[in-house]
């Protein structure tokens, strides 16, 4: 994990299984050679719709998420293949695992995906569309793949399934299909083995994680800490997650200072957790100011730190704890990372035209705040 990273993928992703109401169980098994799942979506964004496949046409289902940063790096590079296969293949990019408000239907994210893919729609040249009310695609897609990590792409061939991968390997595996020279029976006996452990997987995770949300749902704290520090001594390698967790907890559903006061216990042993501090307070209101003020200073120096959605979210905390000047400094850097990653055509998928918009009207405001 690098130093001033906010958040790893893989956190955010285990963080948003709480955020959707925990781990859920997956609808039947999907394994490489049978008939492809019905689509389903929301929206559907940009491209040509349908709503079943063509017998004829070879499809690409890419699965991907708006906080996924492997899933942006690979826009561009999906949009070159759209344009090398044009007429031959067609892709989709499905949007899947977004955060929705508790008990909120997944339609609830379409006007932020929208935005995001309108901003970066140089980079997106095929067909998008947003996971359905019931978040169809990423169960009876993914999770019954086996597939609990994104990106991930399916290849559909005559209404079936006959690849699932990491985008990445397309440049080799589309050339064998189109040329016949793909064989599936090959790959289906290793797939199906790795997504069976990969659903079991899943299963045990949701057997972990779903008493604990249940807990937090109770407002039973105590339990679900509990429960979350013994998860911890079975599997360490959920310290992490799960002591972000109970910060976010204790921050807005039990008490700011008993949070603070975990944040500085955790943080001796884990030097980048300010970091992960920042990225919960920041986008959390009503909150005290002394909490948005001590998140923004326990950061640290600024100095090393190229990402402008850090030093944005500095400034934010800085704004609510009524520090203008701070708020000013942090974003006036924000401001010009973003503008001159946007010019270079850096940071694909993060800075976009609307977030130097966005940044120019935090910074003007701020100053009048001063």
């Amino acid at each position: 994990m690098k130093k001033h990273s906010i958040i790893s993928c893989i956190l955010i992703f285990t963080l948003s299984m709480f955020a959707i109401g925990g781990y859920a169980q997956t609808s039947g098994k999907l394994n490489v050679g049978d008939p492809a799942p019905a689509i389903s979506y929301s929206k559907w964004l940009k491209g040509k719709q349908f709503d079943s496949f063509d017998p004829a046409q070879i499809y690409v289902m890419e699965f991907w998420a708006t906080w996924c940063s492997p899933c942006k790096a690979a826009m561009p590079h999906l949009t070159v293949l759209q344009k090398q296969y044009e007429g031959k293949i067609t892709f989709v990019g499905v949007n899947v695992w977004e955060k929705i408000p508790k008990g909120q239907s997944y339609e609830t994210v379409v006007p932020a995906v929208e935005k995001f893919v309108r901003g970066n729609d140089a980079n997106m040249g095929y067909s998008v569309i947003v996971d359905d009310k019931d978040q169809g695609m990423g169960n009876k897609w993914l999770r019954a793949a086996g597939q609990n990590g994104i990106p991930a792409s399916f290849i559909v061939k005559e209404n079936h399934i006959i690849w699932v991968g990491h985008p990445g390997q397309l440049d080799s595996i589309i050339p064998q299909v189109l040329a016949g020279s793909y064989d599936m029976k090959v790959f289906k006996e290793k797939s199906d083995k790795a997504a069976q452990k990969a659903r079991e997987e899943s299963e045990a995770m949701m057997a972990m994680f779903n008493p604990i949300q249940e807990a937090l749902t109770a407002k039973d704290h105590k339990r679900a800490f509990e429960l979350m520090d013994k998860l911890v001594a079975e599997k360490p390698d959920f310290k992490i997650s799960m002591s972000l967790l109970k910060f976010k907890t204790l921050l807005t559903d039990v008490d700011e200072k008993q949070a603070i006061a975990f944040a500085i216990e955790f943080q001796k042993e884990y030097k980048t957790a300010p970091s992960l501090f920042l990225g919960e307070v920041y986008k959390t209101d009503n909150l005290s100011k002394d909490t948005y003020a001590w998140v923004a200073d326990n950061f640290g120096s600024t100095t090393e730190v190229s990402n402008p959605l850090i030093l944005d979210a500095l400034a934010t905390c800085y704004a609510k704890a009524g520090q203008y000047a701070k708020a000013v400094d942090n974003q006036a850097k924000a401001l010009a990372i973003a503008e001159k990653a946007l010019k270079d055509g850096e940071m694909v998928g993060t800075v976009m035209d609307y977030t130097v918009e966005e940044y120019k009207k935090k910074l003007a405001e701020y100053k009048n705040k001063m």
